[in-house]
């Protein structure tokens, strides 16, 4: 998708309000341009616009991050941040939603309603390849920021429709392809200051933020669960399967060495299960599970830039995952506990360990 940002044009200056700590691989709406240099990379494309200047990054999970500040502040007033079609960064960050799988009608029972839309930017868009881009925007509550997700139907869908005559709902197809936050001022400015707001909406809260974030553990009395409490049904000693890379599992594709490589060691979690983690950048990893008897794929909800050196502790005789890991924003350092159970994985708990640097440490010295 190409960057919404770099086809605006006919910009007025402004500077808004300070918006908070909404953020996207480390960099904050209203913080500094200066945040940028934690990327770790250059900027693939530079672009001037009026006040403005646009800036774009490639990710180390193949997404692209784009960057819009004011000159003159070095404000940031515009993230936007565009699935690169891999499944190393196939997690949003907004947590619970997948580029490429999270639907737009999962979108709207998760934020409540169907958002808003700006007058003056169609909330549908067709793609030069004949697909189509979807907006929906939701104001951040207690903030001055505007958060929109992008969602698409490919030019494949589209014709298919067309040619059955079918008219399917579109939010069942449309999937996740990027994310976008705006200060208010500024999307005001480009899209048009008058909004239409959907039945039952609401503004939503941002993850990290908020009264509805589930509050993080660090009381000395933490309970953690035990591996011994989420047993298996029987471990798996037959003949390891084939990785199935076909119909939704067909991302998993690009990984496909790996996953072969890794299963064929044969299964070391959940009892039938091979866990494979491979780097994307310097202390970034990500993590992919294959059943072995089946050779069904699945992904694991931490990793790439958000979850940095990520290690993780798990048995065989077990469905507990334990995984330790870095933020950046937070300058903090966490273990995370999951349950994978009939393919779909529960968190059970999280707690602060420590400083970042304490995520250097092996898993065993902070105590799983």
């Amino acid at each position: 998708m190409k960057t919404v940002a770099a086809i605006l044009v006919a910009l007025v200056i402004t500077v808004a309000p300070n918006a908070g700590a909404q953020s996207m691989s480390g960099v904050s709406i209203g913080g500094s341009r200066d945040q940028l240099a934690t990327l770790g990379s250059r900027p693939i494309a530079a672009e001037a616009m009026g006040p403005h200047s646009l800036e774009k990054y490639k990710l180390s999970g193949g997404n692209d991050l784009s960057a819009t500040y004011h000159r003159a502040s070095g404000k940031i007033v515009y993230l936007e941040t565009d699935w690169g079609g891999e499944a190393a960064g196939a997690f949003s960050d907004f947590e619970g939603f997948k580029y490429g799988k999270t639907t737009l009608n999962q979108i709207r029972t998760k934020l409540g309603s169907n958002g808003l839309a700006f007058k003056d930017r169609p909330p549908v868009t067709p793609t030069t390849d004949g697909g189509l881009l979807l907006f929906n925007s939701y104001e951040v509550k207690g903030t001055e920021t505007i958060a929109t997700f992008v969602t698409s139907v490919s030019a494949a869908a589209v014709k298919s429709a067309k040619e059955k005559g079918t008219s399917p709902e579109i939010g069942d197809i449309a999937t996740l392809e990027a994310v976008i936050l705006g200060e208010t001022d500024y999307l005001e400015t480009i899209w048009g200051a008058d909004k239409i707001t959907s039945p039952g909406y609401a503004p939503i809260e941002w993850p990290g933020t908020g009264s509805s974030t589930r509050a993080i553990s660090t009381s000395s009395d933490f309970k953690k669960p035990n591996a011994a409490d989420f047993p298996v049904a029987r471990i798996y000693r037959g003949k390891t399967a084939k990785p199935d890379f076909t119909g939704e599992n067909a991302h998993f594709r690009d990984f496909r060495t790996r996953i072969q490589q890794g299963m064929a060691e044969g299964p070391k979690f959940a009892g039938e299960y091979s866990v494979i983690q491979f780097g994307c950048g310097t202390g970034c990893s990500a993590v992919i599970l294959a059943n072995n008897r089946t050779g069904q794929p699945y992904s694991f909800p931490r990793g790439g830039e958000d979850n940095m050196y990520l290690t993780l502790r798990y048995r065989l005789d077990s469905r507990l995952m334990v995984a330790q890991w870095g933020s950046y924003d937070s300058g903090k350092c966490y273990m995370e506990y999951f349950d994978f159970a009939n393919g779909a994985w529960s968190e059970l708990g999280k707690r602060e360990i420590g400083p970042l640097d304490s995520c250097y440490n092996d898993i065993e010295q902070n105590g799983p």
